[in-house]
């Protein structure tokens, strides 16, 4: 019996000396574990403690957009993609700078830019402000919008995680939990809280008559929404991918004022290949009505966007 139980101990003590710590320590540092008795490894329970901490992404990327919208002045409504000729695909910047603490929580600043223009053949005519559009008038136009705003993002519920909601304690999830220490795979569900500015501008120019006549709008408006994640841990399956999440949102706000309102729609792909950098791909959608002094803009920007996600 004694050189069974000295032999049970020199093998733990061996297994010990021959595990890499620093990698060990690396993965799992304040993890919770139990014991698997069959195997003599380690499982975790509970994940690392780096959920507290801070993490800072930021995203920029290219957005392949084009605008589609009603517009006024003073007049009748000329549809901006066809009427007035601005219907191109446009390369347009839009970025997103995220701050996340914890597992549930997370402040985002997001914005972009968008402009095009073109020179058309009319096939309609009316009044845009001071010009009379007729038909065969040779028009030159123009628009250009940008937006910039914050939103506040709270999970409500994550039932494959450890801990399923802000309030409550953690609970063992073994079978869901990655060599890392993290969740093989996560859902959430979110809610958005968030305020917007939007500025649009347009300027209608007849060559053939020499007359001009534009207007620039802007608004400040709150909002809320909500959306979900899906991550999926892949660092025991792809030796060059750590995870890929899979998220959409959607929102609205108004400021009540001339019956000024935005609704925002979102949808992407992120895979990240180190624990710093990653690719996105998705579609975002920015629709918004702006009014005031005469002139009127319903439409909105949309389109898909390819960027990268470098985190700190």
């Amino acid at each position: 019996m004694a050189l069974i139980v000295g032999s049970l101990a020199q093998t733990r003590a061996n297994a010990r000396q021959d595990a890499p710590p620093s990698q060990a320590a690396s993965a799992t540092e304040g993890a919770v574990f139990q014991s698997d008795v069959t195997t003599m490894k380690s499982v975790p329970l509970l994940g690392p403690k780096e959920d507290s901490a801070l993490r800072i992404d930021f995203a920029p990327a290219a957005w392949a957009a084009r605008v589609r919208a009603d517009s006024s002045l003073g007049g009748p409504t000329f549809s901006v993609d066809g009427d007035l000729g601005l219907n191109g695909y446009e390369a347009a910047f839009n970025g997103e700078l995220a701050i996340s603490w914890g597992e549930f929580w997370r402040v985002q600043l997001t914005g972009w830019t968008f402009s095009t223009d073109a020179s058309i053949t009319s096939t309609v005519s009316g009044d845009f402000g001071s010009v009379n559009i007729a038909v065969g008038d040779r028009l030159s136009n123009s628009f250009a919008a940008a937006s910039a705003g914050g939103e506040f993002n709270a999970t409500l519920w994550r039932p494959f995680s450890t801990q399923q909601f802000p309030w409550g304690g953690r609970t063992p999830q073994p079978g869901n939990i990655a060599s890392d220490g993290r969740p093989i795979v996560d859902f959430g569900i979110q809610a958005i809280g968030a305020v917007r500015w939007y500025s649009a501008s347009m300027t209608v120019n007849d060559l053939t008559a020499g007359t001009s006549a534009s207007w620039s709008l802007g608004a400040v408006m709150p909002g809320i929404g909500g959306g979900i994640e899906f991550d999926f841990n892949m660092v025991d399956r792809v030796s060059w991918l750590r995870s890929v999440r899979f998220e959409a949102a959607g929102g609205t706000g108004s400021n009540f004022s001339n019956g000024q309102y935005f609704i925002f729609a979102r949808a992407g792909l992120r895979a990240m290949f180190t624990e710093q950098i990653g690719g996105e791909f998705g579609y975002r959608l920015e629709d918004f009505n702006l009014s005031g002094n005469g002139a009127s803009f319903d439409g909105g920007v949309q389109g898909l966007y390819v960027g990268i996600d470098v985190r700190f």
